[in-house]
Parts: structure tokens; C-alpha cells; sequence
């Protein structure tokens, strides 16, 4: 920031009247209280009383504004506003908060040109570089960087600093922190593709109770105690013995030499499932199995299942309809017997029209149509046609 204005060296010169503020939610867990207890240790220890304008609303505002009267610290509690508006009135910004990613409010302060007084944390680390910002990791540290702010003018930013404050700047350094070299790439690909690599899950206790799970492990651990002391009786048997050829008598006995170290009381309290797969395969694999499922035939009943109801339910009509679709287009002009029931004036009337489509035809021919219509009462036709007529009507349509 370049001090030129009379009002900008009145509120920025080293011998301006103190003008600090803190901006942001006003919350306990944004630091408010140890920014009161801060204030209240710069009065008492090194006589430096300074009025903290106090921006913004939350939750614990009036609990904070009630505990600033209690410790008789000039704090105005003054509501939400605008940061770019104090751009000429506060020469120093206090965020106490160690709760942030990286704060934006910081990063705001500097580029108008104030100092920042904040906690040295993880969090402030990229604020560090700037000249205007002074860390404290004490309560000395604060007193001390507070005086230094109060008695002295902040540096003009140079336009390296400034480009850092940027978005540009700002997406850069994302990408750099995203980003993975080539051989880094080929380094993690080749362990999560190696044999030996695996996925280890944690699995919730196989036995709750710590006094029931004391007395598996004891049954457990006799058991096993009593096994390989047989398997090791077994095992000096054979050596003993000449019955096995000296290569079966070999790998029995290194069979019955192993042991199964297990630590019984982790496994049942914490045990853990461990996929001899890489990372990269497992989620190969659970991908093409999602697919195949999601995909097939079953894929719309488990979205049904699943809760996604509506989607489920309308991509079944879709394919049933399709399918329908393809259906029709196969059978061509072959049509199948359809019964059309009616009932008129309390009597039935049935019409059964049947086409069929033959591919060689009782006279020869390489294809004809068979017809045959059989009519009973249609009354509200008025056809009334005898049963005895029905057959003979039919002979002749054919």
C-alpha cells in the first residue's frame, strides 16, 4: 500500500492514534477469548490500552460483548460490514483464530496494507512471508508485536507480494500442490501394483464384553497349548520313525514344526480383514462389479431397492418398452390370436378374429393368409347370426 494521501499517513504513520479491529464470526472458537485475554495482558503488563473495534455477528456476540464489559476492555461490538470498507480506517488487523485452513479475512488486511497480528500456526504460514505480518507464540510475543505495530508504519507491498494475494497466484499454488511427477507416479504405481501390496480394513470387536472375551482367550490359548504339544510329539514320532520316504518325512515334519503366532485378545478386540490387493485393483475390481450389477438386468430393481425409486422405476419402462419395441419388429407380419370380451344388455358377445401368416399353405402356395371369423350374437350390432351358421361362414372365408 503507497502511504500518498494526508489521511492514509494519519492512520498509518508511526504516530497515529491506535486503530485496531478484529473482523469475523463471532465465535468462541474463532479465538474472541484469548484475543480479550491478550488485550487485557498488553494493558496490565506494558501499560499499551488500546480501543479493539470488533466486526461481525454470530452466535456468541453477546456473550463476548458481556465479558469485554466484565474484564472493562474498550471493545465496540459494531456488526457486520464490509471489509474492503476499512480499507483507510484500521492500521492493525488481531486474528487470534487457529481454527482456520488459511483465513481470507488475513489475506484481505495485508493486501490494503495493515499490519496482521496473528498466532504463529500451521494455518498462518504462508501469511508469514509478508512483512506486514507478525506472528507471537507467546503472550510476550503479542505484547511485543502489537508495540512494534502501534509505533511504526507498515511496508509498502511490492508487486510480488501483491501477485501472491491474487487468484492467479492462489490457483498456481493449487496446482503445484496437486501435482505428481512422473517418476512419483511410476514410484506409487509400481507399489500399489506389487504382489505383496494390500488393503487392511478394521473390523468392529468380535467380542464386546473385556471379561467374556478374557475367558475365550484363555480356553483358546489351552487349546492351542495342548495342539502343538501333540503336533509336536507327532512330529519326533516321524523323525523316529523310518515308515516315510526322507522326503515326505521332511516336509511332514516342517509342516508340524510351524507355528501360527496369533495375539488372541487383539484379535477378538480389534481384529482387521486384510485383502491381498492393491488399492488401485480393489477399487478395479469393485468398479466392474458395480457396473456389471448396476448395468444389467437386476441394476433397476437394486436402484428400486436402493431408494432411487422413481429413476429405478422409469428406466425399467424404458427398456421394457424397448424391448417391447424390438419384440414386435421380429415377429413382422405374424400376428398372434387376440380375445376381445364385452357384455351388452347382460349378454356376452365374443369376436375372435384370428390372421396367421403361413410360410406354406395346405395348397401348395409359399405363403398365404388363413382366415377364419367366427361371429355369435352382437347385439347392439344387431347381428344375430345362428349358431348353425357359424361354421359354414367360416368353411367359406377360408
Amino acid at each position: 500500500k503507497n502511504l500518498r494521501s494526508e489521511s492514509d499517513i494519519g492512520v498509518f504513520g508511526p504516530e497515529a492514534p491506535p486503530s485496531v479491529y478484529f473482523i469475523g464470526k463471532l465465535l468462541w472458537s474463532k479465538g474472541i477469548g484469548s484475543l480479550m485475554e491478550l488485550v487485557k495482558y498488553a494493558e496490565e503488563s506494558a501499560g499499551l490500552v488500546v480501543d479493539v473495534d470488533m466486526y461481525g455477528g454470530g452466535p456468541d456476540a453477546e456473550e463476548a460483548e458481556a465479558k469485554s464489559q466484565k474484564m472493562d476492555l474498550d471493545m465496540k461490538f459494531l456488526g457486520s460490514i464490509d471489509h474492503a470498507s476499512l480499507a483507510h480506517s484500521h492500521k492493525i488487523f488481531i486474528n487470534p483464530s487457529t481454527s482456520e485452513v488459511l483465513c481470507t479475512t488475513v489475506a484481505e488486511a495485508l493486501a490494503m496494507g495493515k499490519f496482521v497480528i496473528v498466532p504463529s500456526h500451521p494455518s498462518n504460514d504462508f501469511f508469514a512471508q509478508f512483512p506486514n505480518c507478525l506472528p507471537y507464540t507467546s503472550k510476550e510475543e503479542f505484547v511485543a508485536m502489537l508495540y512494534y505495530a502501534l509505533t511504526h508504519s507498515p511496508e509498502p507491498l511490492t508487486d510480488e507480494y501483491l501477485r501472491a494475494l491474487s487468484w492467479e497466484a492462489a490457483t498456481e499454488r493449487f496446482e503445484a500442490a496437486g501435482s505428481v511427477s512422473v517418476a512419483e507416479a511410476k514410484a506409487l504405481s509400481s507399489i500399489l501394483s506389487a504382489p505383496e501390496a494390500g488393503v487392511e480394513i478394521s473390523l468392529p470387536p468380535l467380542i464386546e464384553d473385556e471379561r467374556r472375551r478374557k475367558r475365550v482367550t484363555k480356553t483358546l490359548k489351552k487349546t492351542r497349548l495342548r495342539f502343538r504339544q501333540f503336533r509336536s510329539r507327532l512330529s519326533q514320532e516321524i523323525q523316529d520313525s523310518n515308515v516315510l520316504p526322507t522326503d515326505v518325512q521332511y516336509r511332514v515334519v516342517n509342516e508340524l514344526d510351524k507355528k501360527l503366532n496369533l495375539d488372541l485378545d487383539t484379535v477378538l478386540a480389534s481384529p482387521k480383514l486384510r485383502l491381498k490387493l492393491s488399492a488401485a485393483e480393489l477399487d478395479k475390481q469393485l468398479l466392474e462389479l458395480y457396473n456389471k450389477v448396476s448395468q444389467g438386468s437386476s441394476g433397476d430393481v437394486l436402484r428400486v431397492v436402493g431408494g432411487g425409486t422413481d429413476v429405478g422405476k422409469q428406466n425399467l419402462y424404458v427398456k421394457q418398452q424397448a424391448r417391447r419395441g424390438g419384440s414386435e419388429r421380429h415377429r413382422k407380419n405374424v400376428f398372434e390370436p387376440r380375445e376381445v370380451y364385452q357384455e351388452e344388455d347382460g349378454a356376452a358377445g365374443l369376436v375372435r378374429l384370428t390372421l396367421a401368416q403361413q410360410k406354406g399353405g395346405s395348397n401348395g402356395r409359399k405363403g398365404g393368409m388363413d382366415m377364419s371369423l367366427c361371429i355369435t350374437h352382437r347385439p347392439s350390432l344387431g347381428i344375430r347370426v345362428p349358431s348353425h351358421f357359424a361354421r359354414p361362414l367360416a368353411t367359406k372365408l377360408k
